[in-house]
This record gives C-alpha cells, sequence and structure tokens, in this order.
C-alpha cells in the first residue's frame, strides 16, 4: 500500500514567487531554474506558474524536451552545459543555451558542425569550487569561445557560495569584476540569494530557483 502523501502545487504560488524576484532585481531578465524535474514538483505542474519567466535553466537534455514539448519557444539554458560531444546536435536541434565551464566542452564546441552558431554562458569559478574556469584562465577561455564561428553570442557567469550567509558576495564580486574588466557581454552572477538580498549587482539575468 503506498505511503498516503499528498503534495499540493499551487501554480498561484510560483507566480507570485517569480514577481517577487521580478521585483528584487527590475533591471534583469530572470531565469525560472527547474532542475531536478523542478526541485520535485514535476516541470509540467510548474509551467503554467512559472511561464512568466524570461527563460527557464535546468540540468539535462531530457528536460529540455519537456519544456519545449509544453510549446516554450523563450530561451532554455542547460546549467552544467553539454556532458558529450553529441548533446551540441540538440542544442542546435532545440535551439537551446548551454554553459561552457571547463576546457573539454570548448574543444566539443570547435569541432561541432553547426549552421546557426549557439548562445553560451562561459562559467568562472570566483569561489563557489564546483564548476567553471580559475579566473586567471578566465579570460584565455573567453578568447578561444569569441573565436569560434559555432559560438553567436558568450554571457559572463559565475555562481556565489554564500549570498545568503555571514561571507556575503563582496570578494566573489570583486573576483569576478577583475577577471572580466572591459569584456563584452551579458552578465549573470545573481542566484536566489543574491537575488533577494544583494541589489544592485551587474546581473543581466538573475537565477531564481528555491
Amino acid at each position: 500500500m503506498p505511503r498516503p502523501i499528498e503534495a499540493l502545487i499551487h501554480a498561484d504560488a510560483l507566480a507570485h514567487n517569480l514577481r517577487r524576484a521580478r521585483e528584487h532585481a527590475p533591471d534583469a531578465r530572470v531565469w525560472a531554474v527547474v532542475k531536478a524535474d523542478a526541485y520535485g514538483h514535476g516541470i509540467e505542474r510548474a509551467f503554467d506558474g512559472l511561464r512568466g519567466a524570461d527563460g527557464f535553466a535546468l540540468l539535462d537534455l531530457a528536460e529540455a524536451e519537456r519544456i519545449r514539448a509544453l510549446d516554450w519557444r523563450g530561451p532554455v539554458l542547460l546549467l552544467e552545459g553539454c556532458f558529450e560531444p553529441r548533446d551540441l546536435e540538440w542544442c542546435s536541434r532545440l535551439a537551446l543555451w548551454h554553459v561552457v565551464h571547463c576546457a573539454e566542452q570548448i574543444d566539443w564546441l570547435a569541432a561541432h558542425k553547426t549552421h546557426a552558431p549557439q548562445r553560451v554562458f562561459l562559467k568562472m569559478n570566483s569561489g563557489m569550487n564546483r564548476l567553471g574556469f580559475r579566473p586567471d584562465a578566465f579570460r584565455a577561455a573567453w578568447a578561444r569561445l569569441n573565436a569560434l564561428p559555432q559560438v553567436e553570442e558568450v554571457t559572463l557567469m559565475t555562481h556565489f557560495s554564500d549570498a545568503d550567509g555571514a561571507r556575503g558576495v563582496v570578494q566573489q564580486v570583486a573576483t569576478f569584476e577583475a577577471a572580466t574588466r572591459d569584456l563584452p557581454g551579458e552578465r549573470s552572477l545573481c542566484n536566489s540569494a543574491a537575488t533577494l538580498r544583494h541589489h544592485g549587482l551587474p546581473s543581466d539575468w538573475v537565477r531564481a530557483g528555491i
């Protein structure tokens, strides 16, 4: 016998949370981060409440297919990028944007044959120590991507490790700005906590998940 557990998903509450994110970042566009099957809510159940977002950010191609099957035609971002070269074919087919966080992903792009260049988000490890290029290697990675005909536009990105804690974001923002000074392109810095607690950061895209 299954456990008698019921989960109620309120689409209007999700829409309310999205509006709150916009209020805290009025000059930025908002990603609805729906990784891990919309954090267990189910992408299809969460979609109506979040369809007012500027884009959906998630982890894998199966979730990207599900978003496109819901007739979403706006931006879709793969937050961990491609896991193997053939994933780039799916990025072309589904018109996906994707994060580049290691040299292998640049190698795959350089070898990829496509008629339509792709939008990429170049990720810096500014202190999260999970994914991304070190600050001293970031410019070289940007230069490689910027020279590729397979790349349409490069957005500069990092992820805060302690935006909701005592350490805050000052050190990471300084690291990011020093390494990206004078580089063109939009910026995406703020996760949920930074969006709500640290206003005025140079973030063209905020990533609201919580």
